[in-house]
């Protein structure tokens, strides 16, 4: 098949300020907040204010599409239900609970006796019931992706993490490395895949190091260049494949799972532990001390930024840009009273730029020239102007990727 390979642009990784910063685990705040939206599914709270709850326990439900529960990631008594900050940027319904400090557990999280005897009805089955969803940043319900009638030989574990600054999937990978391999083999079984393979920046080689010893006959690490968007979901098709698709992966008989999915889902299979923790990345050049955190999903950002040292001395609120996710498609925020959800993967606090871009269009033509997906922005743009939907459809708009080039 003939296609134009999605392209990437070399750009300045800032990594190294978290890089050499082992995951530090933080697995009991004081208070948790347990989001009642996923994506843009609002979520039916399962529990009043006064219940008791145990870690892993169902405290809410997404409904319709993409259904499955949230969990409790401490075990306390659920205190409110308020408003709390998203990584969306906005402020949104979520369960608070105060924990109680002991770490109890819901009945149902225990070992699973022959893990690898799971069918691979059952390997879905327990997607569903953990409330997976992916955590390279969207949040997609994982299990809709292994519910396709497509013919899948081929899953891909997404280890690039191509953003600037964040650095928490290299550490995930390199520190659960057997729990990864885990993973991708119970991925494999769920989708009937024949091919697994751990895709990686071709100078990662702490990363590949420490996957290696733990792979199988079937499985593979592929390395791609560091460029950016490596990471995005159709170019790492395209390099490991040789094959491109128009609207999902099936299509070229390929399912794609970020890495720390890939992690937290070997727990899941194993010890029926629900999505109740993530990494994550604290960085910029206005944290003290970078660091990677292990955390439970509902803790807030301000306390994990205590916990990296908090800000540089001197530090003006009005002149920092705080920012949810990576630099490129994450999200503007206002101020740290952040909460961590399946979404975030970084916190990056950093000075506004001397120079604010331009507030307008020149026409200069740059965009079309480092975008990933070979389109025309000016002409999206201008189409848009002129409010001609035939013209954006024949344009492609619905192709752009958000990656922020």
């Amino acid at each position: 098949m003939i296609f134009q390979r999605a392209k990437g642009q070399k750009l300045e990784g800032r990594k190294s300020m978290s890089r050499d910063v082992p995951l530090v685990d933080y697995q009991n705040p004081d208070v948790v907040y347990i989001h009642l939206l996923q994506q843009q599914a609002k979520l039916k709270p399962l529990v009043e204010v006064g219940d008791k709850v145990t870690v892993g326990q169902p405290v809410a439900m997404r409904e319709g599409f993409g259904a499955m529960p949230r969990h409790a990631t401490v075990s306390g008594e659920v205190t409110a239900i308020k408003k709390a900050w998203h990584a969306s940027g906005r402020m949104v319904d979520a369960i608070e609970i105060t924990s109680d400090h002991k770490d109890t557990f819901h009945p149902t999280v225990k070992k699973e006796e022959n893990p690898q005897n799971l069918s691979k009805d059952q390997l879905i089955e327990k997607m569903i019931d953990a409330g997976l969803s992916g955590l390279g940043g969207a949040g997609f319900p994982t299990y809709v992706k292994y519910q396709t009638d497509a013919p899948i030989d081929t899953v891909i574990i997404n280890a690039v993490e191509c953003e600037p600054y964040m650095t928490c999937d290299y550490h995930g990978t390199i520190e659960f490395s057997k729990r990864l391999v885990k993973g991708l083999g119970y991925m494999m079984k769920a989708a009937g895949a024949q091919r697994g393979v751990i895709a990686l920046k071709s100078y990662n080689e702490a990363m590949r190091k420490a996957v290696e010893p733990y792979l199988e006959d079937n499985m593979e690490i592929f390395k791609v260049k560091d460029v950016y968007p490596s990471g995005w979901e159709k170019y790492i098709v395209e390099q490991v494949t040789n094959k491109t698709y128009d609207n999902l992966p099936s299509e070229a008989g390929v399912i794609v799972n970020n890495s720390g999915t890939a992690i937290v889902y070997s727990d899941m299979v194993e010890e029926n532990i629900p999505l109740i923790r993530r990494a994550l990345t604290i960085t910029g050049e206005n944290i003290k001390e970078p660091k990677n955190f292990f955390v439970r999903l509902g803790t807030k950002v301000s306390e994990l930024i205590e916990k990296a040292g908090g800000y540089i001395e001197g530090m003006d609120p009005e002149e920092t840009h705080y920012i949810a996710g990576g630099p490129m498609t994450g999200n503007a925020i206002l101020i740290d009273d952040l909460i961590v959800n399946d979404t975030l993967g970084s916190v990056i606090v950093k000075p506004k730029p001397e120079e604010e871009p331009y507030p307008e269009c020149l026409g200069c033509g740059k965009c079309a020239d480092v975008c990933p997906a070979y389109l025309a922005p000016t002409s999206i743009w201008q189409a848009y102007e002129a409010k001609n939907t035939d013209l954006i459809k024949k344009l492609n708009a619905t192709k752009c990727m958000n990656c922020g080039l």
